[in-house]
């Protein structure tokens, strides 16, 4: 059974014993013995103790025990894939891919925290004496992170990294769905003896665990990687003391496709993106406008795209999908299809759950002619659902993009400089990605309008984990 980690030790939790499953299999991938509100009031104490004495550390000492820290992972690799391959119901390759983010985040916050400067402003005189102004930059304080459980790891290296990197304290709470490899970072950390305190990891439900840590006011930065409801329930729970906010919030990414775009790659991207991880990602495509000129030419590359990939699981070789996270999910699917399909939309293929196949398992589909009213087009699809339509121009197109509450990520393909510029700078969203570009572990990942606030990844994001103190003095 998995324990908590508080204080720098592992712990049996006090509360309900929580089975995981492996949504490839529906079997038990092991049992977790959640955390109750007294263990988290516990963590909370620990971390705020822990504070007083790791925000005096001086950086570099920080940066050796994340590098210990990441060797130690290093040295586990295998058994965080298998964990988080098993939880999430990923591909192999697609879990390492998780834990490799977690090892390059490790390293990334421990350099670039040894680049946060303080400055020194013009002095100014007051009377015959010299007054000297510095801007400090001090850790905020106590940090709270609630993941969400598509990228366990990968999130969780966002969160921790740059918390102790800082010279902050954390505590990180893993989504329910998926404890088990950010449960086990635990196990790493007590082998090599983590300072006390300074990092906590904490499982349970959300209505206890979660909720009176957002309820204390011992946390300064509570930050979210999750839904906008949740968002919003969180920022209401949290309104106990000032707090500072980091919420990515899922999107509904558009995707525009122009006529003088490169088909074959646009509709292998397309696939490649609406397959990976099952479509499980807050940046994946979500309403695909095509062009009028090339709509039913990329619909037919699409569909032919679509037929490479089968379902499979864990280390299957081929053009693998998994499935989704759980049968909720999968169900949830299924309506968004049927209601498309009342709706005036036509099933191109997929949509399907296999016979006699265990798991959470649904073929990817083609959905063709959605309009804007429908649920695929509403909401975040969080799924393998391929939706389409046409449009006829580019103010067109940037109207619809903008037609959402979200605006986290948006798309685009094409190559005329005009069409290309009016869009970036007609459209409202956190980032925006041209003919296939992608991010990094170093660039900024921040959303618009009711996409969050706050940034993950990179510099600015580093930043949030800083209180600004200035200091006017005259010697």
């Amino acid at each position: 059974m998995f324990k908590q980690y508080i204080n720098g030790q592992l712990v049996d939790g006090k509360g309900k014993a929580m089975n995981v499953y492996d949504p490839a299999t529906d079997e038990i991938v092991d049992v977790v013995g959640c955390a109750d509100k007294e263990q988290t009031l516990e963590a909370l104490n620990a971390a705020k103790e822990a504070f007083n004495s790791w925000s005096k550390v001086p950086v570099s000492e920080r940066a050796k025990w994340l590098y210990k820290f990441r060797e130690a992972c290093v040295q586990e690799r295998d058994t965080l894939v298998e964990l988080v391959m098993k939880e999430s119901g990923r591909p192999y390759a697609a879990a390492c891919g998780d834990v490799d983010w977690l090892l390059t985040s490790l390293s990334y916050y421990a350099e670039e925290a040894k680049r946060i400067n303080g400055t020194i402003l013009p002095s100014i005189m007051v009377g015959d004496k010299v007054n000297h102004h510095m801007i400090a930059k001090e850790p905020v304080g106590v940090t709270v992170a609630h993941l969400a459980w598509n990228y366990p790891l990968g999130n969780a290296g966002i969160k921790l990294a740059p918390a102790i990197a800082s010279g902050c304290a954390c505590i990180i709470k893993p989504s329910s769905q998926t404890p088990l490899a950010t449960l086990y970072l635990g196990v790493i950390a007590e082998k090599i003896g983590f300072p006390k305190g300074v990092l906590n990891i904490l499982a349970g439900p959300s209505g206890e665990v979660a909720k009176t840590l957002n309820e204390s006011n011992i946390p300064r930065l509570i930050s979210l990687i999750g839904s906008y409801e949740t968002g919003l329930k969180l920022m209401q729970q949290a309104s106990t003391s000032v707090k500072r906010f980091s919420l990515e919030l899922g999107g509904n990414a558009p995707v525009v496709v122009m006529p003088d775009a490169d088909l074959d790659e646009t509709a292998a991207n397309i696939v490649a993106k609406k397959v990976g991880f099952a479509g499980q990602t807050c940046v994946n495509y979500n309403r695909i406008y095509i062009h009028k000129d090339i709509y039913e030419v990329m619909c037919d590359k699409i569909a032919k795209e679509l037929s490479k990939v089968k379902l499979g699981k864990h280390k299957d070789e081929g053009y693998v999908m998994g499935p989704v996270i759980d049968l909720q999910a999968r169900d949830r699917m299924l309506e968004l299809i049927e209601q498309a399909k009342q709706n005036g939309a036509t099933l191109v293929m997929g949509g399907e759950v296999p016979a006699n196949q265990k798991g959470s398992y649904i073929t990817p589909a083609l959905l063709k002619d959605v309009n804007d009213s429908m649920r695929v087009s509403t909401e975040e699809i969080f799924g393998p659902i391929i939706p389409v339509q046409p449009f006829s121009t580019i103010d067109e197109a940037i109207e619809k993009s903008n037609n959402t509450i979200f605006g986290l990520s948006a798309y685009f393909f094409g190559h005329n400089a005009q069409q290309m510029t009016r869009y970036i700078e007609g459209v409202k969203a956190g980032e925006i990605f041209v003919n296939g570009g992608i991010g990094s572990e170093f660039t900024p990942h921040a959303g618009a309008k009711q996409s969050g606030i706050g940034c993950d990844k990179s510099k600015d994001s580093l930043e949030e984990y800083y209180d600004i103190k200035f200091i006017s003095l005259i010697s």
